[in-house]
């Protein structure tokens, strides 16, 4: 009888152990797999970060391939200036309707300069007429010389005045084109070159072209102004008043204002440079446009520009 007592002790013992040790599996496989779960869940979240990641990656090199397939789809288009933001001139209109842009205006009485592309050079169509004007005066050269039967004087007025291609032709043979751009160095009209006589169309086909820069108009503009009282800048400023161009600058403002300007046009140029000379507040302002898109549209909006100018300075 003792012994089967004993039997049946150790067969609890055996199966208790047993039972135990099945808990233990249990709870450690549990556990397994709980640590599993999360690890796979701490990777899913890895690797989703890494796609994400990726398609932003992506996303921005699909940004970039339709930046250059939009430059390269409007390549035939000239690439425009973008417009400098002044909160006393708004020069979108120009901007929409030129390719390349430049601007500047001065305020004689604030001493203040607004420009957006003051050295760059610009194709400078009949504006170059003012420097080779300036030439023949600041040199004291004798107005009343004759050149194939009219005077220097005569041919300087109708070059300025009525942008005269023939009597600018005539003034160039006559000073020697080498002369005139030695001045303009001189002078220090840095970005102002004559390369060829007005008219010479097979010049522009080899792509050879007369230039210069708002910098170099508005020193000139200045230095009339700054000695408007003095032989011979007063005799340009009055050779300038009396411009028949008047579709630019002077178009918008009031009649009663003065304005001594030279314009230039070819087929893609327009430019007017001037000063606006009202008794209150005179101020100068060069605008130069290459590559217009519509001659018309442009003009108006440099007249508009000129307005501005007037009415915030």
């Amino acid at each position: 009888m003792k012994q089967k007592k004993a039997n049946r002790k150790y067969v609890v013992l055996f199966l208790s152990s047993i039972i135990v040790t099945v808990v233990v599996l249990i709870s450690l496989s549990i556990k397994n797999k709980e640590s599993t779960s999360q690890d796979f869940e701490y990777q899913s979240n890895t690797i989703n970060t890494k796609t994400t990641k990726k398609s932003v990656n992506q996303s921005n090199g699909s940004s970039t391939a339709n930046q250059l397939d939009s430059t390269a789809e409007n390549s035939s288009k000239p690439i425009k200036s973008q417009a400098n933001v002044h909160p006393k001139l708004d020069a979108s209109q120009l901007f929409s309707n030129a390719g390349k842009v430049g601007y500047g205006v001065y305020s004689f009485n604030e001493d203040e300069y607004i420009t957006n592309q003051n050295t760059e050079p610009f194709i400078a169509a009949s504006v170059i007429k003012v420097f080779i004007m300036s030439y023949i005066y600041e040199n004291e050269l004798a107005l009343d010389e004759k050149i194939d039967g009219e005077t220097t004087q005569e041919l300087v007025r109708r070059m300025i005045q009525i942008s005269d291609n023939q009597a600018t032709n005539r003034l160039i043979e006559f000073l020697g084109m080498s002369h005139l751009n030695q001045y303009f160095e001189d002078q220090g009209y840095k970005e102002t070159k004559l390369e060829r006589k007005m008219l010479d169309e097979q010049a522009r086909i080899n792509g050879i072209e007369n230039y210069t820069s708002v910098a170099d108009c508005m020193g000139f503009l200045k230095k009339i102004v700054a000695h408007q009282n003095e032989l011979p800048y007063s005799e340009m400023l009055t050779i300038m008043s009396g411009q028949t161009v008047r579709t630019k600058i002077p178009s918008q403002l009031p009649s009663e204002v003065k304005v001594a300007n030279k314009t230039g046009e070819l087929d893609t140029v327009e430019n007017d440079i001037g000063l606006v000379l009202d008794s209150t507040k005179p101020f100068a302002i060069v605008v130069l446009t290459n590559d217009v898109y519509d001659s018309s549209a442009i003009r108006e909006a440099i007249g508009a520009f000129a307005l501005q100018a007037f009415e915030k300075f």
